[in-house]
């Protein structure tokens, strides 16, 4: 985590939602790591020194990355579930 997590106060956590989403929505459309790294360090390129926009863009790429693992993970247990299933 940023040592400086006071300078990320953008109105509470809801700066941080609409990015883990906003990467979340460019991971599902395919977009390579690296440009989504790119639109997340220049969302915040006037608020964080270029160390930290790295390292908050790297911290919401693996929350977005965790969100669709545990989606994809959810799904294959609910088909194998249904599937298994007896009447």
């Amino acid at each position: 985590m940023l040592k400086q997590s006071t300078q990320l106060n953008f109105r509470g956590d809801a700066g941080r939602m609409i990015d883990i989403t906003s990467a979340r929505l460019w991971l599902e459309e395919g977009f390579p790591i690296a440009d989504v790294l790119t639109m997340l360090e220049v969302r915040r390129r006037f608020k964080l020194c270029a160390r930290d926009g790295r390292a908050y863009a790297v911290e919401i790429l693996w929350a977005a990355q965790d969100e669709l693992r545990n989606e994809k993970d959810f799904s294959i247990h609910t088909q194998k579930e249904t599937r298994h299933a007896t009447a």
